[in-house]
């Protein structure tokens, strides 16, 4: 059983990868005096770094991250600081990521378009360990992460977004060099993910993967 009791106040790790949003995030944080901003991270391994050094009672993650994503980040997380919530605050509210998010061990899932009110919420709700939705995730995402299957039976969640990401550029034919100019990272990355995919797709090229994810787009 969760425990339901709070200290005097909850200690908070921020782990986003956009400067001033990590610093407007802290400043409005600050007007919360139950609320204690203890570290910042601006990419997923400093924040697993940060967060093993400092065991806060949440860390808040950003999904899209460069290098390593939010959810990618959460198991490591989960299983070196098993007393720390995590909370993700995104700007996505796709159900698969909600899916994704609990099934890695996230407490909660707010999205960036919510109130100030809402995200205090959600923290002051998953310090004690029971599990927070934000308003903008509608039933229908609940349902979908319940029931444990996508409502359209299109993603499989077995991708990271990062892989879906890219998932969506191979769809649109772009070559590796093009990817990684429009996501910032190399194309080796590039490369490494599209095998992670295919192997996870059982696809033995990339002909056949494109062929494999335009039958799920129109299933």
């Amino acid at each position: 059983m969760p425990d339901t009791t709070l200290k005097e106040s909850v200690k908070i790790v921020l782990v986003d990868d956009h400067l001033l949003f990590r610093q407007s995030l802290e400043s409005l944080l600050a007007a919360c005096p139950e609320i204690e901003v203890v570290g910042k991270a601006g990419s997923a391994r400093e924040g697993i770094n940060l967060v093993e050094r400092l065991r806060p009672d949440v860390v808040i993650l950003d999904i899209s991250m460069d290098g390593m994503s939010g959810l990618e980040a959460a198991p490591r997380i989960r299983e070196m600081v098993p007393m720390t919530e995590i909370l993700i605050l995104s700007m996505h509210d796709n159900p698969n990521y909600v899916y994704q998010a609990f099934k890695v061990g996230c407490r909660g899932y707010v999205l960036k378009s919510d109130s100030a009110k809402e995200l205090k919420q959600a923290i002051m709700t998953t310090a004690t360990g029971r599990a927070y939705f934000s308003p903008g995730i509608t039933t229908d995402f609940v349902n979908c992460f319940i029931v444990g299957t996508d409502m359209n039976n299109k993603s499989p969640f077995m991708l990271t977004p990062r892989e879906q990401e890219i998932c969506n550029h191979v769809m649109q034919g772009r070559s590796t060099d093009e990817m990684a100019a429009d996501l910032c990272i190399s194309p080796k990355t590039i490369r490494v993910h599209v095998a992670n995919v295919m192997k996870k797709l059982s696809c033995r090229s990339r002909s056949e993967l494109i062929l494999k994810l335009q039958e799920q787009a129109s299933n």
